[in-house]
């Protein structure tokens, strides 16, 4: 079965997670990826989890999670040589150009946007910093933490009313990571209609105000300002994690159609018309209270008979899961969202599926992660068209780097 950006050439810049997070899907909506990695590698093929492979040699999970399917190519870009290669594959080749460099990185080795564009006008550059191209934050290092931060997000994470924590993971990495795909779809279509390339511009720290939901209009009508909510939602009652006799499950019943079919669920009927309950105004202002009754009953009753109560009588839920229930889950098989791949010399590695699914088109994994500068030979001889004398010299003089044992 085809791929729906099968043709599609990206060259791809990308280290650590955002831009490589952006590659991985464009990879796997059938692009083919060139990436562009450092001599030494890219960083996360040392960050755990690690193992040993066969040869004795660390391979990362995230690495391969970030990077299968894609081809490496492993250059030195402060060496002449090195750096005419990779703009000669920018400009003959790429169709797309993905990074994440701190703004003016890439200018330096005249690889940037305006450099490319003058010659190849159509190029479309795709780019995720901290805090975009321009403006007053541009030049500021940035890290997700970081960034969580200073747009919001953390200021809403953490127990209710109490100190505040980053989100548990980096999720303004892959949240400007699925922005940067989304910009270079309508790029491409864009392209299709007009011939013309752009720069796309994406930033962690817009990802992350796009996501503050009634945050921002709360303050602009209200003057609220968003605090930790725990697993309350700041505007609606009952919306929360209960204990139950062996665990965790989310109950939301935010209008009165729900909150009947709640307490009905509980044989409580009586508080349908309870002083304090019995609007949804109400319920919003008696938070603490109907959190107190509520887990009251879910703790007499283990997750799953809560989980099968509520859906018979039709009301939403979530069982707390950990990451073993998730891989396990008859939805995640169902889906295939946790395939084991083949990486070479590490053997199985279960990693996450592309969460896009298409009736006439494939998007599961392409393939493994490519071992570092793996590829190097094909494109040089192959794409740039590099005679193997040439290749050879090349080599000799250490323009590439190349993870040999294999």
């Amino acid at each position: 079965m085809k791929r729906v950006l099968e043709g599609v050439k990206v060259v791809s810049f990308g280290l650590v997670i955002s831009a490589p997070s952006a590659a991985r899907m464009l990879c796997d909506l059938g692009a083919d990826v060139i990436k562009i990695e450092p001599q030494q590698g890219d960083t996360m093929r040392m960050i755990r989890p690690v193992k040993k492979d066969s040869r004795g040699k660390i391979q990362s999970g995230i690495f391969t999670a970030l990077n299968c399917g894609e081809r490496s190519f492993s250059v030195n870009l402060q060496d002449d040589e090195g750096r005419e290669m990779v703009k000669k594959l920018l400009v003959e080749w790429a169709d797309v150009v993905i990074a994440n460099f701190k703004p003016g990185t890439l200018a330096k080795f005249g690889l940037d946007y305006e450099s490319i564009s003058k010659i190849k006008p159509g190029i479309i550059y795709g780019e995720i910093s901290g805090y975009g191209q321009k403006g007053p934050w541009a030049q500021r290092g940035a890290y997700d933490i970081c960034v969580q931060s200073e747009c919001g997000i953390t200021a809403q994470n953490g127990p209710w009313k109490d100190k505040p924590h980053r989100v548990g993971f980096s999720v303004l990495d892959y949240l400007s990571g699925r922005d940067l795909v989304i910009g270079i779809l309508g790029a491409l279509h864009y392209k299709e209609k007009t011939g013309e390339g752009q720069h796309v511009d994406v930033s962690l720290y817009n990802s992350g105000v796009t996501v503050l939901e009634d945050a921002i209009p709360g303050y602009d009508l209200e003057g609220v300002i968003a605090g930790t909510v725990g697993s309350r939602h700041p505007s609606a009652s009952p919306h929360n994690l209960y204990k139950t006799k062996d665990g965790y499950i989310n109950i939301i019943a935010i209008n009165n159609a729900l909150w009947k079919k709640l307490t009905d669920m509980m044989e409580k009927p009586e508080l349908q018309t309870a002083d304090g309950l019995s609007t949804g105004l109400d319920r919003l202002n008696n938070m603490d209270r109907i959190d107190a009754l509520i887990e009251e009953w879910t703790v007499q009753h283990t997750t799953d008979e809560v989980a099968a109560l509520m859906d018979k009588f039709g009301l939403p839920r979530g069982k707390l899961c950990n990451v073993k229930d998730v891989i396990e889950s008859e939805q995640t098989q169902y889906w295939n969202m946790t395939p084991q791949i083949d990486q070479p010399y590490l053997g199985k590695v279960r990693i996450n599926n592309c969460p896009i699914k298409y009736s006439n088109a494939e998007t599961d994994i392409k393939g493994p992660a490519p071992l570092l500068g793996e590829h190097n030979r094909d494109i040089i001889c192959g794409i740039l068209g590099y005679s193997e004398d040439r290749f050879k010299e090349l080599e000799g003089k250490g323009v590439f780097a190349e993870d040999k044992e294999r």
